[in-house]
């Protein structure tokens, strides 16, 4: 038995999380540009400006946390998972809200706030004295499991956006211009994904703990599920899908990494979002470690090993796993990460794709 299985086994309070930071190279992207901006060179109105923040008076570019979802959540359908409907209703919008059936729903989270007509044994519509339906709150909300950061540029692009000029000309008449940023950069993201969350729903009549209806909370439990307690209150218990369900729907969540795909602009600024760097950990406890290693040196993206070796060493007792990271080749070959062991945890090195299939292998004993 490994010594992650033996505090695994003597852990009172098993939340684990998978952590993760990673390293995005594109040139020439425009992946989630907003509307028009003072820069544009034509002072025209048909514009899309790179979305950006600033930090210490630098402009860094930005990749909305929403977009980010987005190219995951189609890459996870497109991998095969059943995507949750979407119902729009006036100005609201929202899934099926049926994390039974539809694996995003549990992953990504879910507000759905609607009533539903009662209904009696013969399936006819239920009415009060006056012969109007009556109605029952079936409002539920879920907090996603997966929790992304936005992306960043690790470098500032102060000055080095480019305005791309263009117009639409095969027409009669005068060309339509119109003018896009984009822009060339190391994007740095981070996400967590709560496995003990992963297929696990309570039915509390409380703002945000009513993930499921009762009618779906009985029929989880029906279906193979089991009621277990919550991890810091047992007087609130939980549905829980059947562990092969669980660990399956974790398992694809972090291998679609190797196929995600999306953006803006595709047409003309195609740019691969799949990472050309990762690192994967299960932790225990909810926060992070790897927020810092990606770092800007003289003007360019680069990696602090130094502050990669400091976040082993000070969260050594969290860690239930071996740090796992995929490099692409060709891509900061100047940065030499060997496998080594720090404080007793191995780092493991090797491509993107292999180091995520070899990290998926960990969550067999992680998902409880």
């Amino acid at each position: 038995m490994s010594e992650f299985q033996t505090k695994i086994g003597e852990d009172k309070i098993k939340n684990y999380f998978v952590h993760s930071s990673v390293l995005i190279d594109v040139d020439g992207a425009s992946l989630n540009n907003w509307g028009k901006d003072a820069t544009n060179t034509q002072g025209m109105d048909n514009t899309s400006a790179v979305k950006k923040v600033f930090k210490n008076g630098r402009m860094y570019a930005v990749v909305a946390g929403q977009a980010w979802r987005y190219w995951w959540r189609e890459a996870l359908g497109l991998n095969g998972w059943s995507l949750s409907p979407i119902i729009r209703d006036k100005k609201v919008a929202f899934t099926e809200a049926n994390p039974l059936i539809y694996a995003d729903d549990d992953i990504f989270g879910y507000m759905r706030a609607s009533k539903d007509e009662v209904k009696n044994e013969n399936g006819e519509v239920v009415t009060d004295k006056k012969g109007n339906p009556k109605k029952v709150d079936v409002t539920v909300t879920r907090v996603s499991p997966l929790k992304n950061s936005i992306l960043t540029s690790v470098a500032s692009i102060d000055k080095r956006t480019l305005n791309e000029f263009s117009t639409m000309a095969r027409h009669e008449g005068d060309p339509v211009p119109y003018e896009k940023q984009s822009y060339s950069a190391v994007l740095k993201g981070m996400f967590s994904l709560d496995l003990d969350q992963v297929g696990t729903f309570t039915n509390v009549n409380r703002s945000g703990f009513k993930n499921v209806t009762d009618v779906t909370y009985k029929q989880i439990l029906d279906n193979g599920g089991e009621e277990v307690d919550d991890l810091i209150n047992p007087n609130i218990k939980r549905a829980r899908l059947p562990k092969e369900k669980r660990l399956q729907r974790a398992k694809d969540t972090i291998l679609a990494l190797k196929t995600i795909a999306g953006g803006a602009k595709r047409t003309t600024n195609y740019v691969s979002v799949k990472p050309d760097f990762i690192v994967l950990a299960v932790l225990k406890g909810g926060n992070n470690i790897f927020d810092n290693i990606a770092a800007e040196e003289d003007g360019r993206a680069t990696l602090s090993l130094k502050a990669l070796e400091e976040a082993i060493k000070d969260n050594k007792e969290y860690f239930r796993s071996d740090v796992y990271i995929g490099k692409a080749t060709g891509f900061m070959d100047d940065v030499i990460i060997k496998e080594q062991e720090v404080d007793s945890i191995t780092i493991k090195v090797g491509s993107v794709n292999k180091m995520i299939d070899e990290f998926s292998k960990v969550l067999d004993t992680v998902v409880l």
